[in-house]
């Protein structure tokens, strides 16, 4: 069964970005709703009260009087009942509103991340199939479109919406992760960022082995991992077309990419790296701030880490080490690298972070406005009122250019939206945002620019949200050949003396320790959705 994509580093970005969502530009304007005083004729219906359940959003709503909210409450003639929990006890406390009969009209859910619990909850009738009704809300419709790779799991249906983390990118996948490489080290020794695997292991050779911090001392390593030794390597495991967690289908049958001939070219490739010295041995126990510090001190030439933001990370760290000096000529990035195929392949996780999901018992009309407002907040409207607020109150025109009129913390830097009003935290329903650069960035350029080819072309994994019944594959098979697999490839990388006859016994060991019943039951499975 395929391992479930780990997602850490969103998790982490995602809660960065509950504090930092700023103002930016569209070509869209929202302005502040006016009061005209005066009498209807038309007597205006009641507002539908819709009761939203979400983490550490107790500011949304908050006051009648708050802009955004006012918006809302004018264009779409609601009212909202917030119902705030701490992240770290969000689950508990949605339990007990289920098992009260309790539950809000809106909330947030694990969805395809939890599939023992995902289908229960569609089984019991709670979720409100948005597959049905979403033709009638051309918005929402098109966030769903973008995730129907992963209708198979719950019978063709979406019955939520994966809140993206990238909302323009139309992938049910992506993946930030570049190539970091030292500037200075390229030129002093003229060579340029790798685009080929062949390449690669060419440039981390040099860095090994022409001296390219001038000091006359062989102290540098081509290239390093960390986190294990396995998973980071994951990118050289693309460029040779295998992964070590990933079925590719071969005729009418799905075989585990672990155990191919692709995955064996791979290791010897990381073996020969190992051997020539080429490669940090201190691989597979570095953990990730200790490689960043290799990278930053000139100890390792070339990396893998997270893009967009994290650029500026980097760039800061060097600008401290290295006071006088502009951090652009020490460090750049690259994009994916061509393989052994001729073809580029990133694998990406999926582009969301939980689901946002509707009552199926809510009231008809409760449904309806719920689907309209998501409907809206996914509209180019609804993300610009999301993002930037609202004209004169929140920014101002010049040009083509919104200026902020947020005004400063006392720490000096200008408050966020959701820092002065927070209902446009509702953004969270529909997406983290995680692509929005605001003008206000340092290196913007740069930052949208590191990663981009993997966050929009990044390769989805075909059997991604498959759940297989335990009481037919018991989960801890999964953990007991991941575990065999990561120790047996970093012991080949590091201390085989005869690759050929370790691999056939790595083979083995895994088809006997549970490969083979997970590989049987994985086929089974993927035929019978029709994937």
């Amino acid at each position: 069964m395929p391992r479930t994509i780990k997602r850490m580093t969103l998790w982490l970005a995602a809660a960065a970005l509950f504090a930092s969502i700023v103002a930016g530009c569209s070509q869209q304007n929202v302005k502040e709703p006016e009061d005209k005083g005066g009498t209807s004729a038309v007597t205006k219906e009641a507002p539908v009260e819709l009761s939203i359940m979400c983490f550490d959003c107790e500011r949304i709503a908050k006051s009648d009087d708050d802009p955004i909210y006012k918006v809302l409450q004018e264009k779409l003639n609601i009212k909202l009942k917030v119902l705030s929990s701490p992240y770290n006890n969000y689950n508990d406390k949605l339990n007990v509103m289920i098992a009260s009969g309790e539950l809000a009209d809106i909330f947030f859910g694990d969805g395809i991340s939890k599939m023992e619990q995902y289908q229960t909850w569609i089984k019991e009738g709670f979720l409100l199939p948005l597959s049905d009704v979403s033709a009638k809300y051309p918005n929402l419709d098109k966030m769903l479109k973008r995730f129907d790779l992963y209708k198979a799991a719950t019978g063709g249906k979406h019955y939520g919406l994966p809140v993206s983390a990238y909302f323009e990118v139309d992938n049910p996948v992506y993946n930030d992760h570049v190539m970091y490489v030292r500037q200075d080290w390229l030129d002093k020794l003229g060579l340029q960022v790798p685009k080929t695997i062949d390449e690669f292991y060419e440039v981390a050779k040099a860095f090994t082995e022409k001296d390219p911090d001038g000091n006359n001392k062989a102290d540098t390593y081509g290239y390093s991992s960390a986190d294990g030794g396995l998973w980071w390597h994951y990118p050289i495991f693309n460029a040779f077309g295998t992964s070590s967690d990933r079925y590719r289908k071969a005729s009418d049958q799905w075989v585990p990419e672990i155990i191919q001939d692709e995955m064996k070219e791979a290791v010897a490739f990381l073996k020969q790296m190992y051997d020539e010295k080429i490669m940090d041995p201190e691989f597979m126990i570095n953990n990730g701030d200790q490689l960043l510090e290799k990278f930053i001190s000139g100890k390792v030439g070339i990396i893998f880490k997270n893009g967009g933001s994290f650029y500026n990370t980097i760039y800061e760290k060097f600008k401290k080490a290295y006071p006088g000096k502009d951090p652009k000529t020490l460090f750049t990035y690259g994009g994916i690298m061509t393989g052994k195929d001729g073809q580029k392949r990133l694998d990406g996780f999926g582009n969301y972070w939980l689901f946002t999901f509707i009552n199926n018992q809510s009231s008809p009309e409760k449904q309806a406005k719920a689907l309209e407002l998501l409907d809206y907040l996914a509209s180019d409207e609804g993300i610009m009122l999301m993002r930037s607020g609202i004209e004169g109150v929140h920014y101002k025109k010049e040009g083509d250019k919104l200026i902020s009129l947020l005004e400063k913390g006392e720490d000096g830097n200008q408050k966020s939206l959701t820092d002065v009003d927070g209902t446009a935290r509702l953004k969270t329903l529909i997406t983290w945002d995680s692509g929005f650069i605001p003008d206000t960035t340092p290196n913007k350029e740069q930052v949208l620019q590191v990663g981009r080819e993997g966050i929009e072309h990044s390769n989805p994994d075909p059997l991604y949200g498959m759940f297989i019944d335990p009481s037919v594959l018991a989960p801890e098979l999964g953990k007991t050949t991941g575990d065999l697999a990561q120790e047996a490839i970093v012991k080949m990388i590091a201390k085989s003396k005869n690759l050929d006859s370790d691999w056939t016994s790595f083979v083995d060991a895994w088809l006997s320790k549970g490969g083979k019943q997970i590989w049987d039951e994985t086929n089974k499975k993927a035929i019978e959705e029709n994937r």
